[in-house]
């Protein structure tokens, strides 16, 4: 139990200080029941008391206590013991009603054998209203002879005067109500939160009170027919890049503007009614052998169309300096008119080979497989 009450009251010092007010004064009565040590061969009984106390600080307050009861002696009998005890309480501020304490002092006990006594413990006040409290507390009574130990748990009811015991807080004055919030350009986000506070009028938008233009091609999203227009390309009052001539090839990157509505075109946006795939190895004018059967099919389109012309055209990916793309992309063009002629019979006389380099790419050149794409033969028919 001595353990117990050494720990709890480390505890409680941990705490910051209650404030009484000084000058304040308790007084109640006391029911506890006395747990005598063996050695002095008395029966544990219930006792009554008188506790009063006087903070001489906010904090710290001393009390004088009486308590009797009637035991019994394993010898004698029926034995009277009174306890008192002159003390001094440290009380610490835990809530508004609840203020835990620890206490330490002197005192003796009258009963068979009269001691003196050293007196600690600890407890716990409730505070009821202005006037009234209650005590739980915890006593230890360490006697003069023998070593003997009392130990006495309590409960009083205190009547508090001289001094209002507690201050309780005031209540809150009511906080005056915020101004209304402002929205300057009407477009429903605070201008606290609005990074855009000069929106025109009717135009949506975000959270950040912004009209998105996610494409960032400078018309805004709800006006924008083309909300992925890749970064760079020229666009119209609608976002989107002209196609005048409807073949699928926007205007700055179309050499047949003009292009007969429905035909097919090549990358150019010129026309084609025949198309020849071919893919390259990287830094090579070799043709694959599974492109072979992609040349005779052409080979017969021209063999059945002696009337038309072709273009050629020979491009490379970015890799590598620009000149020697181009260098590269004619020797590829060449390779093909070779095989057009050599094996099929076509007339040189028909065929234009051109080498582009890396002018016209087909798609970015941004992964291994679109450089793929890119070294690449097209046709154009005139």
């Amino acid at each position: 139990m001595k353990k117990l009450i050494i720990v709890v009251s480390m505890l409680i010092l941990a705490l910051p200080a209650f404030a009484a007010e000084k000058g304040e004064t308790y007084l109640g009565p006391v029911l506890g029941y006395h747990f005598f040590d063996n050695d002095q061969k008395l029966d544990d009984k219930a006792e009554l008391g008188l506790r009063l106390g006087y903070f001489f600080t906010d904090s710290i307050a001393v009390e004088y206590e009486i308590d009797y009861t009637k035991t019994d002696h394993d010898v004698k009998g029926d034995t009277n013991a009174t306890s008192l005890s002159v003390v001094g309480a440290k009380f610490f501020d835990l809530t508004s009603y609840y203020k835990p304490f620890i206490f330490a002092g002197v005192g003796g006990l009258l009963a068979e054998d009269d001691m003196g006594s050293l007196v600690a413990g600890i407890g716990a006040r409730i505070i009821a209203n202005d006037k009234i409290s209650i005590d739980f507390r915890v006593k230890d009574m360490l006697h003069s002879k023998g070593g003997r130990n009392d130990i006495i748990p309590s409960i009083a009811l205190n009547y508090h005067f001289g001094s209002k015991m507690y201050d309780y807080p005031e209540p809150k004055k009511a906080e005056p109500a915020p101004e209304p919030k402002k929205d300057t350009d009407g477009d429903g986000v605070y201008d606290d939160a609005d990074k855009c506070p000069a929106t025109p009028k009717g135009y949506p938008v975000n959270a950040a009170g912004c009209t998105e233009d996610n494409d960032q091609d400078g018309v805004y999203d709800f006006k924008d027919k083309c909300l992925s227009t890749p970064a760079g390309r020229p666009v119209n009052e609608t976002g989107c890049t002209p196609d005048t001539d409807k073949d699928g090839v926007f205007d700055f990157e179309d050499r047949c503007p003009n292009t007969m509505e429905g035909v097919t075109v090549n990358s150019a946006g010129c026309f084609k009614s025949a198309t020849l795939q071919i893919n390259f190895g990287n830094n090579s004018a070799n043709i694959d052998q599974n492109y072979l059967e992609n040349i005779q099919k052409f080979a017969v389109f021209l063999k059945m169309n002696n009337h038309i012309n072709v273009e050629i055209q020979g491009h490379t990916d970015d890799k590598g300096a620009a000149s020697y793309n181009k260098a590269l992309s004619q020797k590829r063009a060449d390779a093909v008119v070779k095989i057009l002629t050599s094996k099929y019979g076509i007339s040189k006389n028909r065929l234009t080979a051109i080498g582009y380099g890396e002018a016209m790419p087909l798609v970015p050149n941004d992964s291994p497989a679109n450089m793929l794409k890119n070294r690449r033969i097209d046709t154009v028919v005139k």
